[in-house]
C-alpha cells in the first residue's frame, strides 16, 4: 500500500512539475511574429506565462499580421493576426484560435475640439469626401489623414467594419505600426488615426463613433461596433511547448490577462 501511495504522489509531482515549466535544464525559445496590435496583449501573455513555465522563452516580433499569417509554422511557431483570414489563406491548413476581442479606436491630437464622428462621417474622411474638420463641427483646417499600411490587420478590419476597402484617399499617411500612427497624432493638431484600443494613452485622444464610446464595456455589449478579433496561428507541425503556451491563453488565467485591456473569449 505504501509503495502505491508514494508512486501516486511521484506521479502528481511530475505532472505539476512539467505544468510548471519542468526542469531548468529543458529551456525552449517560442518564435511568434505577426500583428502589430496584438503585440502589446502578446507580450502580457509572454510575462505571465513565464510565471509558470520560467523554462520556456517566448520572442516576439511585431511585423504586421500579413507577415503572421505567411509566417505561421514558417519562420514563427506562432503568427499574430488582427484580422480574419482571407479564403486563401484558410487554404494554407493553419490552425486558427480567437484569443481577445478588441475595438479598434479612431483617434485625434488632444487639442481637436472633436469628441465624436459617425461611422458615415469617418468613411467620407478616409475617402476624400470630407476634407476638412470644420465640415464635422471642428476648427477650419485641412484634415491630416493617417492609415496603416495595406496588408495590416488593423486597416483590413477598419477598412471593412467602416465601409471603404479599397478606396483609401490617396493622399493618406500611410505608417508601419501602431507606434508611428501615435507619434503622427501628437505632432500634428489636424491628424486622424486608428489604432488598437488596448494601445490608447492620454497622449491621444479617443473619439466616440455614433455617439459610443470607445471602452472595454462597450465593445463588450457590441454598442461599439468598430471591433475585431485578435488570432494566433500555427502550422501543422506545431511544438509541444508551443501547443501548450495557445491553450495557457485560452485558459482562464490567460483570459484574465485579456481583460486587462481587451474582451475576453472564455
Amino acid at each position: 500500500m505504501k509503495i502505491k501511495v508514494i508512486a501516486v504522489l511521484m506521479a502528481a509531482f511530475a505532472i505539476t512539475g512539467a505544468f510548471a515549466g519542468g526542469s531548468s535544464d529543458s529551456a525552449y525559445t517560442i518564435e511568434v511574429g505577426g500583428s502589430t496590435s496584438v503585440t502589446p496583449l502578446m507580450e502580457m501573455f509572454a510575462e505571465e506565462y513565464a510565471k509558470v513555465r520560467p523554462n520556456i522563452k517566448v520572442n516576439i516580433n511585431g511585423t504586421g499580421s500579413g507577415d503572421g499569417i505567411t509566417n505561421a509554422g514558417v519562420t514563427y511557431q506562432i503568427g499574430m493576426s488582427s484580422r480574419e483570414l482571407t479564403p486563401a489563406e484558410q487554404g494554407r491548413g493553419l490552425r486558427a484560435e480567437t484569443v481577445a476581442i478588441d475595438g479598434i479606436a479612431v483617434i485625434t491630437n488632444r487639442s481637436n475640439p472633436v469628441s465624436n464622428l459617425t461611422i458615415e462621417q469617418i468613411r467620407d474622411i478616409y475617402t476624400g469626401a470630407i476634407t476638412n474638420w470644420s465640415q464635422v463641427g471642428g476648427n477650419n483646417a485641412p484634415i491630416a489623414v493617417i492609415s496603416r499600411e495595406a496588408g495590416s490587420g488593423t486597416r483590413g478590419a477598419f477598412e471593412e467594419i467602416i465601409g471603404f476597402q479599397g478606396r483609401l484617399v490617396a493622399r493618406a499617411n500611410e505608417s508601419t505600426s501602431t507606434g508611428a500612427i501615435k507619434a503622427g497624432i501628437v505632432q500634428n493638431p489636424n491628424a486622424i488615426g486608428y489604432i488598437s484600443l488596448g494601445s490608447v494613452d492620454d497622449t491621444i485622444k479617443a473619439l466616440s463613433v455614433g455617439g459610443i464610446a470607445p471602452t472595454v464595456t462597450n465593445v463588450t455589449r457590441g454598442t461599439y461596433r468598430v471591433a475585431r478579433p485578435f488570432i494566433v496561428l500555427a502550422g501543422r507541425n506545431l511544438t509541444d511547448e508551443s501547443r501548450a503556451f495557445i491553450e495557457w491563453m485560452l485558459s482562464p488565467a490567460g483570459q484574465a490577462v485579456v481583460r486587462r485591456g481587451w474582451i475576453p473569449v472564455r
